[in-house]
Order: structure tokens, then C-alpha cells, then sequence
């Protein structure tokens, strides 16, 4: 049985993250309630082309819904990486509920290095760029990078540093003394 070398679990966690979703919520709430109490107690048509006060109903709890939902995949959001004696995975679900899995034999070399998410991957998330391979992160700038046999790059962010390169050795370690053993 395989020995969990590195377990990590991340989430988005910065407050412009959160702070963005909670304008766009109120962005979309504010302009439906304050339509309906305009029509429905002050007696005013809301806007040059007045809506129902259903129609406003409808609209506003619709378009809040959609974003509340889109907060909660945010909120379930997680980067999880595993490194076992015998394969590293990584899993991104709500988005990739599938473990991504890579056995030592797969892994020509790897290095742990600083990246910019936006600057070589266009953000944070599941991201392929031709330049610079597959990247799975969630926050910061530190982050495993493969160099897979087949020619493929994937990096994967990380807050452990250390642990992850601990773990990186032990893995390639034990792949090479199962060759030789």
C-alpha cells in the first residue's frame, strides 16, 4: 500500500476574489429591489422602458441566482495534490472532479519555482498555454513544475514548498530504488 508523502489542500482565499463577487451580487440585487419599491410603493416607472413589477421579480431573482451560484462554485473550489511512494495527483473539483495521476516513470524531471499566473497562464485555475504547458492553480506564486517525458509541461501551485520538494525527492527516490532493487 502507497504512503502519502504531501497532501494539500487549497482554496480561494483572496479577499478581491470575494470582494468582486460580492459587487457583482449586489450590482445585480440593488437595481431589481430598488425598481420594484420604486413601482410598487413610491408609484414611479422604473426606467425609459418600464418592466412589470413581476417581470423585475423574475429578472432580478433569476440573474441573483446565477451569481450566487457562481459564488458557491468559487466557494467549493479546491486544488487538491497528492504525492504518494508511488504517483502524484492533482484535482481541481467543483470544475475537474477526476484525479489527474502521474507515475515517477512519467516524470523526466521536476523543479519547484516562482510563476506569474497571469503573465504565463492568463490567471489562476485550470489553464493550458502552448509556451508553458498545463498549470493547475489556485493563489500565490509558487508552484511544481514537471517536465514530463512525453515532451509536456504541468505546473501545479503550491503553499508547502518545502514539503512538496520533500516529497518530490522521496517519490523519485523510491521510483529509482524500485529500478535498481
Amino acid at each position: 500500500m502507497a504512503r502519502i508523502l504531501f497532501a494539500e489542500e487549497q482554496r480561494f482565499t483572496q479577499w478581491w476574489l470575494w470582494a468582486i463577487m460580492l459587487f457583482a451580487l449586489l450590482s445585480v440585487l440593488v437595481p431589481f429591489l430598488y425598481g420594484i419599491y420604486s413601482q410598487e410603493v413610491l408609484n414611479k416607472s422604473f426606467g425609459n422602458q418600464p418592466m412589470s413589477t413581476e417581470g423585475l421579480a423574475v429578472t432580478g431573482t433569476a440573474s441573483t441566482l446565477l451569481v450566487l451560484i457562481i459564488i458557491v462554485v468559487f466557494n467549493r473550489a479546491r486544488l487538491k495534490t497528492k504525492i504518494s511512494s508511488d504517483k502524484l495527483a492533482v484535482a481541481f473539483p467543483p470544475f475537474f472532479r477526476k484525479w489527474k495521476e502521474l507515475v515517477p516513470g512519467e516524470i523526466e524531471r521536476y523543479e519547484i519555482r516562482e510563476y506569474n499566473a497571469i503573465r504565463e497562464y492568463g490567471g489562476y485555475g485550470v489553464k493550458r498555454r502552448f509556451k508553458y504547458g498545463q498549470s493547475y492553480t489556485i493563489s500565490g506564486n509558487i508552484g511544481l513544475q514537471l517536465y514530463l517525458k512525453n515532451g509536456k509541461r504541468l505546473l501545479i501551485g503550491t503553499q508547502k514548498r518545502q514539503a512538496i520538494e520533500y516529497a518530490m525527492r522521496k517519490l523519485k527516490m523510491e521510483e529509482n530504488s524500485a529500478k535498481n532493487g
